[in-house]
């Protein structure tokens, strides 16, 4: 087991596992990128050996992420605003979102099972993951148009290509929380399980893609998903 403070990552029958564990329900702090971070970059050094069957990412608590804090949340978009002089983006932010958006490039699945509320930051973590198995009574949504800023960690575009223009605009620029059916119903999430089933599940998918292909191509995620959900049914 490898721990971060409150980030643990464990091996479990070849399949990584992030439980995060950070102060106020994984409450989006200075103090929670940091941890992020240096975590994102273990398993970054880890897949580079492509020995693993995937990456489970999950609260370990009741909830995956609150969110941000506010006020850190507006004092980060102050201090990382765009330099019209330079033409360049703040490097902090481009290392940022680096470690969220290079989930979807793992040589592995990524399945991020959501619990309890999944917001901002936090759904980004999620929507950047190939796959999201949500529980009955999960809450997820975008807040961030409420405090005047859009999602900047890749949320946009991936919320975009897993459900659809119409339904990504609602969820970003309303702001709205929506329920766990209702997010398996637009296509942000790919399962929809019962308390405690999610992290099962998760295995369960990582398991039938390890062996179903030889090797997992991140850009065909669709498939593999549709393959295991037809192999259920059968």
């Amino acid at each position: 087991m490898s721990e971060t403070s409150g980030m643990i990552l464990e091996e479990q029958d070849g399949i990584l596992v992030l439980s995060m564990n950070m102060a106020g329900n994984n409450l989006m702090t200075a103090d929670f990128f940091k941890e992020y971070e240096a975590v994102m970059a273990q398993i970054e050094e880890k897949a580079a050996n492509n020995t693993y069957k995937g990456l489970i990412i999950k609260g370990a608590g009741r909830h995956f992420s609150v969110g941000a804090d506010v006020a850190a949340l507006a004092d980060r978009s102050a201090n990382d605003a765009y330099d019209d002089s330079t033409g360049e983006l703040p490097a902090g932010h481009i290392r940022q979102k680096h470690f969220f958006t290079f989930l979807r490039e793992l040589p592995f699945p990524v399945v991020s099972v959501v619990t309890g509320f999944c917001i901002g930051s936090g759904s980004e973590i999620a929507v950047n993951s190939h796959y999201r198995i949500i529980e009955k009574n999960a809450r997820v949504g975008q807040p961030e148009s409420t405090f005047g800023i859009l999602p900047a960690l890749g949320g946009v575009a991936r919320t975009i290509e897993i459900c659809g223009v119409k339904n990504a605009y609602q969820l970003v620029m309303s702001g709205e929380l929506i329920p766990a059916e209702d997010a398996f119903a637009i296509g942000w999430a790919d399962i929809f399980a019962d308390k405690k089933q999610g992290v099962p599940e998760a295995v369960s998918l990582i398991n039938y893609i390890s062996e179903s292909t030889d090797k997992f191509v991140p850009l065909n995620y669709r498939e593999y998903i549709s393959s295991y959900l037809k192999n259920k049914e059968a």
